[in-house]
């Protein structure tokens, strides 16, 4: 019987080098996916940014131009002006212009102006320049003009805007000429630009209204239209097409391979729970911002992915902080500062629970008395700085407990907890008070004061904001039938 073939032995060493070589193949292969995914990513997060970083302040550009826009239109509407345009003269219509541009210090120039463009008084006292009254001459009518770019004196560099004069039958009568300084364009340019990246605020002619930073080489763009003003945002941002710390990985990579086929099995788990744990802390720090919580720091365990890490924790910090400054915007009156009718509405529920339980509650609705006098006599720049006397009257003589906030126009509402009807008659006098002397700080003769209505919070469900505001109304309108400047509490509630 033949003897059985003999297998030809099998090199050992080349076994353990395939198996080395796959080993390293496709560790190779695995920090190549990896470091792609790490760069698109990087990228995608980069293009997020920059898209963010844009429209945040094309957003801030546009609130801007809509406040300059109300402010304008607001003169052209004052129908004390449809008069004066008809009827003034040449030396009243300067005199209105030059009042009302020291009431206004971020105004540069400001003027009446005819149907074709001519300046109502004399333009350099009214700092009105050649080339602003050129361009108003050349147009067709004041609405065609759009924000017009001016540079040409050092210092002085402002965009103008106009807004047309019409009496009760539509005629226009002339227009509010307007020159406001690019300070304030440059202030958001400034605020918004990201570290690395650039802004420019084009004009239609292609001139350059307010920039801020460089960017050399192969960049990201984002362009966006302001329609309003014919107006173009640039937001650039370098492209990195391999950061510093994608070959730290690499580095890093090859030598933990090194130990992989040393301790294959122990450290091959110890790099797994490792990742693992950071990945988690990214998680954990994106579900705390997705509650609304405070974000965690994350502490990556290797250094390379430090950088991602940090920017992650970042974004999230920022939109946290962005969250809850657009929360706070939502429940503020932007002239006063104090809560406006939004937030009273959210609160009312909690202060109607306290009334429920036997608590007093007392709610008080407060007006400035002849306010329109106000705003007629001295315009609207003084009845500003009327409701802005009384936000702070209300700040000096409210507790942490209370609320205070403006519902609308010159109408203040108050929420008061644990005071009988001696204390809130106490407090409205203080608060009557503190306002006369904010008042005449400002060193004008307003012939004006503060009427109140009160009525009291019975606590039940059918007690709702509407019944309540309506009786603090009624209360309020028999102040002022009484002559005003005086507290009067609603005869259909008393205090518990």
């Amino acid at each position: 019987m033949p003897h059985a073939a003999t297998l030809a032995p099998v090199s050992l060493r080349r076994r353990v080098g395939w198996l080395l070589l796959a080993v390293v193949g496709l560790f190779a292969a695995g920090i190549a996916l990896s470091i792609g995914f790490s760069v698109q990513a990087d990228r995608q997060a980069r293009q997020r940014l920059l898209e963010l970083e844009a429209e945040q302040t094309r957003t801030s550009v546009v609130r801007l131009l809509d406040y300059y826009h109300h402010l304008v239109d607001h003169f052209a509407q004052d129908p004390q002006l449809v008069d004066l345009m008809r009827f003034g003269t040449v030396e009243e219509q300067e005199s209105w212009a030059a009042g009302h541009q020291r009431l206004l210090p971020e105004v540069l120039g400001l003027a009446l102006v005819s149907v074709r463009g001519e300046v109502r008084g004399d333009a350099l006292s009214l700092r009105v320049g050649p080339q602003c009254q050129r361009d108003m001459q050349s147009a067709g009518t004041l609405s065609d003009l759009r924000p017009l770019l001016h540079r040409e004196i050092p210092g002085a560099e402002h965009f103008d805007l106009v807004a047309e004069v019409r009496d009760g039958g539509g005629e226009v009568l002339g227009g509010v000429f307007v020159s406001l300084r690019l300070a304030r364009l440059q202030q958001i340019i400034d605020d918004a630009l990201h570290p690395g990246h650039a802004i420019a605020l084009i004009d239609a002619a292609g001139n350059t209204i307010a920039a801020r930073g460089e960017v050399a080489g192969s960049m990201q763009e984002i362009r966006a239209d302001i329609p309003s003003a014919g107006w173009t945002l640039h937001v650039r941002a370098p492209v990195e097409h391999f950061k510093h710390g994608g070959g730290m990985q690499v580095v890093t990579g090859l030598l933990t391979l090194a130990a992989v086929l040393a301790l294959l099995g122990g450290s091959m788990l110890r790099l797994r729970r490792t990742m693992l744990r950071d990945v988690d802390a990214i998680r954990d720090a994106l579900a705390a911002l997705a509650r609304s919580e405070p974000v965690p720091a994350i502490v990556p365990h290797y250094a390379e992915f430090e950088p991602a890490a940090a920017d992650i924790h970042g974004m999230a910090l920022q939109l946290q902080d962005q969250r809850a400054q657009l929360a706070h915007l939502s429940l503020s009156d932007p002239l006063t500062g104090l809560p406006n009718r939004r937030a009273f509405e959210t609160h009312f529920p909690q202060t109607l629970g306290l009334a429920g339980r036997g608590h007093p509650v007392a709610l008080v609705l407060l007006d400035v008395d002849h306010f329109k006098g106000v705003n007629d006599r001295f315009g609207h720049g003084v009845g500003d700085q009327v409701l802005l006397a009384l936000a702070q009257a209300l700040r000096a003589v409210t507790r942490q407990a209370d609320l205070a906030a403006r519902l609308a126009g010159d109408e203040f509402a108050a929420l008061l907890t644990g005071l009988d009807a001696a204390g809130v008659a106490g407090w409205y006098q203080r608060l009557a008070e503190r306002f006369q002397r904010e008042l005449d700080s400002l060193g004008l003769d307003l012939h004006t004061g503060l009427s109140a209505g009160q009525t009291w919070l019975d606590g039940a469900v059918e007690d709702s904001l509407s019944h309540v505001l309506a009786r603090a109304d009624r209360a309020l309108y028999a102040a002022k039938a009484r002559g005003r400047r005086q507290l009067v509490q609603d005869d259909a509630s008393t205090a518990e």
